[in-house]
């Protein structure tokens, strides 16, 4: 029996706006620090000596806990945004008009892990997509119930994806992504909802995609900004589900199984 895996235009996709996470554990040694300091404080201080950020530059920060590797220890996401930086770079680059054009789309967003048991903050993962949209992160206990997966939503003009990480030996993995709408404003626009049920073969749930209806607003005028409203059908158009023989996940063909 064969299985396919996600679409090859999809696979293409993720290829050319996606940066792999790092392979490499998490910062060691332990990063020194005062046992007063809080964790903003902390992130603020590693993303600026990671990043190289000035202090005159201004950035978003957001740091969103959970527990994500079942140590029963809080965890934590540090999503940064640059679009300070990004601006700024853009006006420097002799392509600036054509930056402009694509939405200055870049490494502008980037991700940070909490190991709470470890007390230790990763490197960076940058997520190429538009600065002027921070990264929407969210959880879900997919690969397992005792902990959470992290989701990231991410913008490339008018299109969103969804990317799914799981923490292994520490250290953030994306094991699968898919756009939430592409196309926003286009006759050619279409949207997507994703459900997590149990797990045919593992203990891993399974993901549903879904076809959507979008509903924006009357007043939007800027499609690369603009935050449609999804409204699930009744339409399941793949039922993706993990297979340990090639760790990763796969869907059975429309057609039939390939």
């Amino acid at each position: 029996m064969k299985y396919s895996l996600i679409l090859a235009w999809f696979v293409l996709l993720v290829a050319c706006t996606t940066d792999r996470p790092p392979k490499a554990p998490i910062d060691t040694p332990k990063p020194q620090s005062n046992s007063n300091e809080d964790l903003e404080t902390r992130a603020r201080r590693h993303v600026e000596a990671q990043l190289q950020i000035p202090v005159t530059e201004k950035y978003g920060l957001q740091i969103l806990r959970a527990s994500m590797d079942g140590d029963g220890k809080e965890d934590a996401i540090i999503a940064v945004n640059r679009l300070e930086h990004a601006l700024e770079s853009a006006a420097k680059n002799a392509n600036s008009a054509k930056l402009a054009e694509i939405g200055f789309v870049g490494n502008h967003n980037l991700l940070f892990y909490y190991d709470g048991g470890l007390d230790q903050l990763s490197p960076p993962i940058a997520v190429p997509s538009s600065p002027y949209l921070p990264l929407e992160i969210s959880f879900a206990s997919i690969t397992s119930a005792q902990f959470q997966d992290f989701v990231v939503g991410y913008r490339i003009r008018n299109s969103a994806y969804r990317a799914f990480f799981t923490i292994e030996k520490h250290t953030p993995v994306r094991y699968f992504e898919w756009p939430e709408f592409d196309e926003l404003g286009t006759s050619k626009a279409k949207a997507f909802v994703f459900e997590y049920v149990p797990g045919s073969i593992t203990s891993r749930k399974n993901i549903q995609i879904y076809d959507a209806r979008i509903e924006v607003a009357d007043t939007v005028k800027h499609w690369n900004l603009a935050r449609p409203k999804r409204i699930k059908s009744n339409t399941l158009l793949h039922e993706f589900f993990y297979l340990p023989a090639k760790n990763t996940y796969v869907t059975k063909a429309s057609n039939g199984i390939e």
